[in-house]
């Protein structure tokens, strides 16, 4: 991400936790990259214990803490992604994408018992890959080859 942002994304998670990082010395890549493990690690512990926190207090509440450990787990997420040089909300906007695919064509939506919308016979899997190659990923061969800008 540039820091040269124009005006109405400047409040966007992307570029106020790019500026958290940025502030912080914290790990930010430009372009879809491998992380070393341990960070990778790290990364995947704070997303859990952001998670673990939501799951408590969503039944029980009370609803400010609701939202802000839901807020913490999307700054935590965002995070994750600069450290990974994904722009999440490329991947966002095509996951939803392919989320609005699920809907019939006649307007019909398919639910399971609990309430969750599921996949249509018009139903189109999201090209994430796609979007990091857009990005600059170059994805590894199946013999680990692959070069990884970043």
């Amino acid at each position: 991400m540039s820091d040269t942002v124009p005006a109405g994304s400047r409040t966007s998670p992307a570029h106020l936790v790019h500026a958290f990082h940025r502030a912080f010395g914290l790990d930010a890549r430009g372009v879809p990259a491998e992380v070393p493990p341990g960070l990778a690690a790290h990364r995947g512990e704070l997303l859990a214990e952001e998670a673990a926190e939501v799951a408590e207090v969503s039944v029980s509440g009370p609803l400010d803490r609701l939202a802000h450990e839901l807020a913490d787990v999307v700054y935590v997420a965002y995070g994750t992604a600069l450290v990974h040089g994904i722009d999440l909300d490329a991947v966002i906007a095509e996951i939803h994408r392919s989320n609005m695919t699920k809907l019939g064509p006649d307007g019909s939506v398919s639910r399971r018992a609990d309430g969750k919308v599921l996949k249509g016979d018009h139903y189109e899997a999201p090209d994430v890959a796609g979007v990091l190659r857009r990005q600059g990923w170059t994805p590894r061969t199946p013999d680990g080859a692959g070069a990884q800008r970043g």
